[in-house]
C-alpha cells in the first residue's frame, strides 16, 4: 500500500502442501513442509498469491503482469492467484458528470481508459493460463471529485489546514487527500462509490469464481477520518453484496482487507485503528445494520506483522490472523459459514528495511516460509486460513517485501523467490 503519510510514492506501500522439509537458500535454515504439519489441509485449500503493486503508467510498468517477466514469476513458482489493483482516480479522472460510468469503457470519452484497458488485459492474461490464475481485484483510492477535496492539492498551502485532526502526524505529514472516505450517501448502491463497484462487478462478472472483488483496502490505516471508519466499511460491504445479488452473485467478494498492525508497544493514534479493535467495531456495525454475509463473501486481512515478528511461534505473541478468525466464529456468515469462516490473507511479507531483518535476504525468505507453515497448520493457527499472499514480485524501495530486487536495481531474484516456489499450495 502506498503508505498514508508518503509524500512521493504512489505505488502501493507508500502508497506448501509438499511432504518433507524445505531448504531455504545457502543458510541451510530448514522448516517442516506443510503436509508434514497438516495432512488434513485439503478441507480448506491454502491458496498461494502474489500481489502486484498499482500501476503508475498504463504500459510497461514494473508491476504490470504483462511486462518484465511478472507472469513467469507466477507460473515458475506455482502461484495460482495474483492480486491486481485498480485506482479509481486513474480509471475515472474526470467527475461522473463529465464521463458517466457507462462511458468509462469509451477510449474517446474517458482519458483514463488506458488504465482500464491495462487492467482488462492483465485479467484476461491471468485467466488464459493453464490452469487459469485467479485474480484478487482491489479497487483503491477515492478521486478528489468524489470525496469533497477537489478544491485542494496535496502539499500546497491550505492542504494541511484541512481537517488536521484527522490527517496530521506528529511530524506534520498529512494523509493524502485521496484517502478521504466519501460521504455516506455516496457509499450506497446508487452513490458514486456504489456505481464504481457496480461498474467493476459487471465488467468482470463473466470470470465468475476466477475473480474476487476485494472492495476496500486497509480502512483502519489508510482512510481518514478514522472516526466512523468501521461504520463506513460496514455500509460499503453491504453495498457490495447488494450489487453482487442484483448481478447474479457471479464474482466472489472480499473485504475488509484489514491492516494487521500496529507493532507491539505502539502508542495509540487518532490516525489508525488497531486490527483487533477495528474488527470488533466492524462486526458490531454489521450487526447494527442487519447485514448477513452471503457464502460468496470472503473476509480478508493482511499478514505483515505475523510474518515479520513470528506471531504464533513458541514464546511469541498470539497469531493475529488466527485471532481474527476466532473473532469471526458465529458472527460472520461469509465463505465457510459462521461455524468455520475462512480468512484470506491478501497481503503480507517481510520488509527488508525493518530492523529485525537488517536487510538480510536469507532471513526474509525464512520468515515468509515460517509464516506459511503456521498458516498451513489447519490444526493450529492456520485453521480456516484460505490464502497467503506475498506483497510484490519486483520490490519497491519504499516497501521492500518483494521476491526480486527492484527492477531499476537490476531485478535479481532473491532467496525468497526460490523458497516461495517450494511452497506447494492446494488451491
Amino acid at each position: 500500500m502506498a503508505g498514508p503519510f508518503d509524500s512521493t510514492a504512489i505505488s502501493r506501500r507508500a502508497l506448501l502442501g509438499g511432504a518433507g522439509l524445505v531448504l531455504l537458500g545457502a543458510t541451510g535454515a530448514r522448516y517442516p513442509g506443510p503436509n508434514y504439519l497438516r495432512p488434513a489441509r485439503a478441507a480448506v485449500p491454502l491458496r498461494k498469491c502474489v500481489s502486484m503493486g498499482p500501476l503508475n503508467i498504463a504500459e510497461g510498468d514494473d508491476q504490470d503482469l504483462r511486462a518484465h517477466g511478472n507472469l513467469d514469476l507466477l507460473t515458475s513458482t506455482g502461484t495460482r492467484w495474483v492480486k491486481l489493483w485498480v485506482r479509481w482516480d486513474q480509471v475515472q479522472p474526470l467527475p461522473a458528470g463529465s464521463v458517466p460510468f457507462d462511458r468509462l469503457g469509451d477510449p474517446v470519452a474517458n482519458p483514463g481508459y488506458p488504465f482500464l484497458a491495462a487492467l482488462d488485459a492483465q485479467i484476461e492474461l491471468a485467466r488464459a493460463q493453464s490452469p487459469p490464475i485467479g485474480v484478487v481485484l482491489t479497487p483503491w483510492l477515492f478521486p478528489k471529485w468524489a470525496n469533497g477535496t477537489s478544491h485542494l492539492v496535496d502539499g500546497i498551502p491550505g492542504d494541511r489546514a484541512f481537517f488536521p485532526e484527522d490527517r496530521l502526524s506528529a511530524d506534520g505529514t498529512a494523509k493524502k487527500l485521496f484517502y478521504r472516505v466519501p460521504p455516506a450517501a455516496e457509499l450506497q448502491p446508487e452513490g458514486l462509490w456504489g456505481r464504481w463497484i457496480d461498474f467493476l462487478y459487471k465488467r468482470y462478472s463473466h470470470h465468475g469464481d476466477g475473480v474476487m472483488l476485494e472492495v476496500m483496502n486497509e480502512p483502519n490505516l489508510q482512510w481518514w477520518p478514522q472516526r466512523g471508519g468501521a461504520s463506513a466499511a460496514a455500509r460499503m460491504m453491504a453495498t457490495a453484496q447488494a450489487i453482487g445479488e442484483r448481478n447474479g452473485n457471479r464474482l466472489l467478494l472480499g473485504g475488509p482487507a484489514v491492516w494487521d498492525g500496529p507493532k507491539r508497544g505502539a502508542s495509540p493514534s487518532r490516525l489508525w485503528t488497531g486490527y483487533e479493535q477495528f474488527t470488533a467495531r466492524l462486526l458490531d456495525e454489521l450487526d447494527e445494520i442487519g447485514f448477513r454475509a452471503g457464502e460468496r463473501f470472503v473476509w480478508t486481512q493482511h499478514n505483515y506483522m505475523d510474518t515479520l515478528f513470528g506471531h504464533g511461534r513458541p514464546g511469541s505473541p498470539a497469531n493475529r490472523a488466527a485471532r481474527t478468525r476466532a473473532m469471526l466464529v458465529d458472527r460472520w456468515s461469509g465463505l465457510g459459514g459462521p461455524n468455520a469462516p475462512e480468512v484470506w490473507l491478501t497481503e503480507g511479507g517481510a520488509d527488508l528495511r525493518e530492523r529485525v531483518l537488517g536487510a538480510d535476504k536469507q532471513l526474509q525468505a525464512r520468515l515468509v516460509g515460517e509464516n506459511w507453515n503456521r498458516m498451513a497448520d489447519a490444526g493450529g493457527d492456520g485453521a480456516g486460513i484460505g490464502m497467503v499472499t506475498n506483497y510484490l514480485g519486483y520490490s519497491e524501495h519504499h516497501y521492500d517485501t518483494g521476491m526480486r530486487d527492484p527492477l531499476d536495481a537490476g531485478g535479481a531474484a532473491r532467496p525468497l523467490e526460490r523458497a516461495w516456489a517450494q511452497l506447494a499450495s492446494s488451491g
